[in-house]
């Protein structure tokens, strides 16, 4: 497992939804996302099997930025894009038991601890362990290293039930979700604000007469910059 420096990890923060594990899967399938800031804008379209599980992931200019493969097997799961990768051994559960580094841009890999409810309780390997505390069914703090994340939530039901790390995409357009996803139990609300201190993200939702997600607003600290992610379903 590798982790970047946390308070990194925190800033490049985006969206992650769980859609793998049979009890988290949402009622609504998300079937495009919009990115969009001040300096860009672009969609990913999302391809499905018979079981409700990701397949494809395409972004725009798909020649140019490459699609991304999911592919599942009773114990396993691997995403790939080009000649990166990550591979996975699962739980019964169907979270992930092990990760193998394959130069897929995801921050952990290593061997994956969860507590009697399916919510990730640490992440270790030799290079170190990161632990993660709950309560009331939210995961509240990250710590590792000395160093420690907070969490604080809205009042919105999860009903997306969106990942536990709200990240989505990482660099060149390749969609990292369905890999945290595959992190745990998912929380019971909404985050609010991740970070440290005053270096916060902070998260605004809007949603349609369900209680599902249609657009979250991640802003940064200090009102650096807005990313807004829509979301369109079936």
């Amino acid at each position: 497992m590798k982790f970047k420096k946390i308070l990194s990890f925190i800033l490049l923060l985006s969206l992650c939804t769980i859609l793998a594990q049979a009890s988290n899967i949402s009622s609504k399938r998300v079937t495009t996302i919009t990115v969009q800031s001040a300096e860009y804008t672009y969609h990913y379209t999302l391809k499905y099997d018979s079981q409700n599980r990701i397949t494809t992931a395409i972004p725009d200019n798909s020649e140019i930025f490459g699609t991304t493969h999911f592919e599942y097997d009773t114990n396993t799961f691997r995403i790939s894009k080009g000649d990166q990768f990550v591979s996975c051994s699962l739980n019964e559960q169907g979270y992930i038991k092990v990760a193998e580094d394959g130069g897929f841009p995801v921050t952990f890999f290593g061997n994956m601890f969860y507590n009697e409810k399916g919510q990730l309780s640490s992440i270790e390997n030799e290079n170190g362990k990161m632990l993660f505390t709950w309560k009331n069914d939210d995961m509240v703090q990250m710590n590792y290293e000395g160093q420690q994340i907070d969490v604080t939530y809205t009042t919105l039901e999860n009903k997306n039930k969106f990942g536990l790390f709200l990240k989505i995409d990482d660099i060149n357009c390749t969609l990292v979700y369905p890999y945290y996803a595959r992190l745990g139990k998912a929380t019971k609300h909404l985050p609010a604000s991740i970070g440290q201190g005053e270096q916060k993200i902070s998260y605004q939702y809007k949603t349609d007469n369900e209680g599902f997600v249609i657009e979250i607003a991640m802003i940064y600290p200090n009102n650096g910059k807005t990313v807004f992610y829509r979301f369109a379903y079936d």
